[in-house]
């Protein structure tokens, strides 16, 4: 079984210091906002409750 994906809503200061590279590569080209924190990604899964940027 996949192990689930840890959605960035629920990233802590300390988990982006520690997997800046990571963080970085989600963040680069971002295609959905959450409209819980706020926060982007490029992909549905990091986020909680994710809409398309427009």
């Amino acid at each position: 079984m996949a192990k689930k994906t840890k959605e960035l809503c629920k990233w802590k200061q300390e988990d982006i210091s520690n997997k800046l590279d990571k963080f970085s590569d989600i963040v680069r080209n971002p295609k959905f906002v959450c409209t819980k924190c706020g926060r982007v990604a490029d992909k549905k899964k990091w986020l909680h409750k994710p809409i398309a940027l427009r």
